[in-house]
């Protein structure tokens, strides 16, 4: 019997090459930005979220919102914290636990690649109808709903207002 090969029409082959895509595309907006290289904005993204929430994450909170390997938040902690995005300091009631918390220049990094992918964005969705880009999301959502995705990434980013901001001790 002739096994039943996946065809390049069909949705996980069309959202892998749309997902390739769309990293090249970022990675190359990300760069016009000054931030060639930085492999972790989604990490960046929970981080600013907590801290326009009031709080400052664990380690163990970012991998889960990620749902990421705590161990690959870890190396990627690590990178973002040699470069300046990001500080880990050892939690005052927990000496097992790290907290992560946005530098200066992490948050400068937030509002850059908000705009690299609102650009990619605008790119993708050229000749998409307002009504087709709200059912192409609502689309979406659902299909990461079915599959179990983290609810923390469905709901809509709080707005961004840059400005001077005070680093904890």
């Amino acid at each position: 019997m002739k096994p039943q090969l996946y065809c390049a029409n069909e949705p996980s082959a069309l959202f892998h090459s749309l997902h390739q895509a769309h990293r090249r595309q970022v990675a190359r907006a990300q760069a016009d930005q000054g931030l060639e290289g930085l492999g972790s904005p989604m990490l960046l993204l929970v981080l600013f979220r907590a801290e326009e929430e009031g709080r400052v994450c664990s380690q163990r909170e970012v991998a889960k919102v990620l749902r990421l390997a705590p161990a690959t938040v870890a190396v990627s902690l690590k990178t973002l914290e040699r470069e300046g995005y990001v500080r880990r300091r050892t939690d005052e009631r927990d000496a097992r636990r790290n907290r992560v918390s946005l530098t200066d220049k992490g948050r400068q990094a937030v509002e850059l690649c908000g705009r690299a992918f609102r650009q990619v964005d605008e790119r993708m969705l050229a000749g998409f109808s307002p009504e087709e880009r709200q059912a192409l999301s609502g689309f979406l959502r659902r299909m990461i709903e079915n599959l179990g995705g983290p609810p923390e990434l469905l709901s809509p980013p709080p707005a961004f207002s840059p400005g001077p901001r005070k680093e904890g001790p």
